[in-house]
């Protein structure tokens, strides 16, 4: 039987519990004993091990954030921090490290795999900032947040015709703002890619009047207006508004996009990526970095498209109830 340790690590993501939940349902399938780390790889280096409660971690399931907790550890990058760390997953007997988190969180899995440390690591990150995966685990939820606070923020611009200037996470990585503005038609969305300086939104804005006399709705992601000798948001409205009749709302969703109960595609995408590392580790395979391919628009002959068949889902089946 193998022993593996599971931490989650950086910012908290909605469906972390879920994959928690789904180690714990599926390990014995798979001839593998679960213990958690807390604390993500602090919990390592101070000796976080602990075994957990199989009816407990089954109700966690639908909870949001992470049941075991999570941090940032740059002193990981310490080379005696590291070898404590090793020292700690040896003396747990732990045959492989599931790592659940962002891409900072992978760097240090590597660290440790050159240690000689197994690992495998989970996308476990709202900001969808890992190349290796379509989504990571706790996007959609954000996502979903994030798009119901427009829409209520929409209402109320609408009622005034107000300009609504509304920042998203998503640290360097600009997909919760493109994604959100899709979902919710927004009027603008300020990016690396598609940017604009307060002139230019001015003029945007001015171009939107022709069509939209109501409540204008502006995505920034963060950490790009006020870095790098741009303008501050506040330094944007300031001008939209002398230079203009427009009245803008800055919001910041802050937090609500980390919190909300997991959606239904981020619990079954937790689970099948879950599933599928427990599968790893029993066939020995190791040090790789799991995710998901979906980001494909597809078209078919008429003909073809009406004669296709439904796909099986006894993969599934098998997977998760045999």
């Amino acid at each position: 039987m193998k022993k593996i340790a599971i931490l989650t690590s950086g910012g908290d993501a909605s469906t972390m519990n879920k994959c928690l939940s789904t180690f714990i349902t599926y390990a014995s399938k798979y001839n593998c004993e679960v213990v958690f780390v807390k604390n993500g790889y602090k919990g390592i280096y101070d000796n976080e091990f602990v075994k957990p409660d199989y009816t407990e971690t089954k109700s966690w399931w639908s909870l949001p954030g992470t049941k075991i907790y999570s941090s940032r550890f740059p002193e990981i990058l310490d080379e005696q921090v590291r070898k404590q760390m090793v020292d700690n997953l040896h003396k747990n007997s732990i045959d492989t490290l599931v790592v659940i988190g962002g891409d900072g969180s992978y760097k240090g899995a590597r660290l440790l795999s050159k240690s000689g440390i197994k690992v495998i690591g989970l996308p476990g990150t709202i900001d969808n900032d890992i190349a290796s995966t379509s989504y990571s685990i706790g996007f959609d939820t954000s996502l979903n947040a994030i798009v119901n606070s427009i829409k209520e923020i929409k209402s109320c611009m609408d009622s005034h015709a107000n300009v609504a200037m509304i920042e998203i996470m998503g640290r360097h990585c600009i997909d919760l703002t493109v994604f959100a503005g899709i979902a919710t038609e927004a009027d603008i969305i300020i990016t690396p890619e598609s940017f604009y300086t307060p002139q230019q939104l001015l003029a945007k804005i001015n171009e939107k009047r022709k069509t939209n006399s109501r409540g204008i709705i502006i995505l920034y992601v963060e950490l790009l207006l006020g870095t790098e000798n741009i303008p501050t948001v506040e330094e944007y409205i300031k001008y939209i508004q002398a230079n203009s009749k427009e009245s803008v709302k800055k919001n910041i969703l802050g937090y609500l996009q980390r919190g909300g109960n997991p959606t239904a595609m981020d619990m079954i995408r937790a689970s099948l990526m879950t599933e599928h590392a427990l599968k790893m580790i029993s066939e020995n395979q190791y040090n790789k970095i799991i995710g998901v391919d979906e980001f494909k628009v597809v078209s078919y002959d008429l003909e073809t498209a009406i004669n296709m068949k439904n796909p099986s889902r006894k993969d599934l089946i098998d997977k998760f109830f045999n």
